[in-house]
């Protein structure tokens, strides 16, 4: 009984793990540069959306600008925010597509 219960077990992890070698069409292929999250896309992302920024809420906030995100599958928007602590002495880098010979990548936003 605990043989078969750790054969189906192994045979389903075997098939699963066939699928992670499963290649998206807007995927390219080589390698990403260090600090980058997305593999090349071929499909370049839509232009940023036109956002009206509400009031900031508390002195010393800083406003998050929004961008295009990559599911997968599609770009899908991720809005925008007033940050209200933001680090004492670091300044915000945009989130910002990247346009290379190979197609595009996105460098997240960060504090530096």
């Amino acid at each position: 009984m605990n043989r078969k219960i750790i054969a189906i077990c192994l045979s389903g992890t075997l098939l699963l793990s066939g699928c992670a070698g499963h290649r998206h069409p807007y995927y390219g292929h080589g390698r990403v540069p260090i600090g980058l999250q997305v593999s090349f896309l071929v499909q370049s992302p839509p232009p940023p959306r036109r956002v009206v920024i509400p009031p900031r809420p508390v002195s010393g906030a800083i406003w998050i600008d929004g961008y295009w995100n990559w599911t997968g599958v599609r770009f899908v928007w991720v809005d925008g925010f007033w940050e209200r602590n933001p680090p004492r002495g670091k300044t915000w880098e945009k989130h910002r597509w990247i346009h290379t010979e190979r197609g595009w990548y996105q460098k997240p936003g960060r504090w530096k």
